[in-house]
């Protein structure tokens, strides 16, 4: 049974989060992401990009191989270090434009 990426991120986000006794606010202020962000990781509607992922794992104690289902050992060998832990990333200005309303 293949299940999508987005589903197993979210469900070992989830349980790791709620392991480590994280609020969602918690969490997404560790990883630099909005706590709506990980609302819709967590319930499987958003896909991230790898640094967010890699944010996420470090906050988390863990892998990026755990999260994303390509292993089932959760524990990194570097996850009980403080240090490792990534700044918040800034976030990227909007380039979309509303189109023009034709009348």
């Amino acid at each position: 049974m293949n299940r999508p990426i987005r589903d197993i991120l979210g469900e070992r986000v989830l349980l790791l989060r709620r392991r480590a006794k994280l609020s969602q606010p918690e969490l997404a202020q560790q990883a630099g992401m909005s706590v709506t962000t990980l609302n819709r990781v967590e319930n499987a509607h958003q896909s991230l990009y790898m640094e967010k992922i890699a944010a996420l794992a470090t906050a988390l104690g863990t892998t990026a191989d755990y999260l994303l289902g390509l292993s089932d050992e959760h524990a990194g060998k570097h996850a009980h270090q403080e240090e490792a832990t990534l700044p918040p990333q800034p976030k990227r200005p909007r380039t979309r434009t509303a189109a023009a309303v034709a009348s």
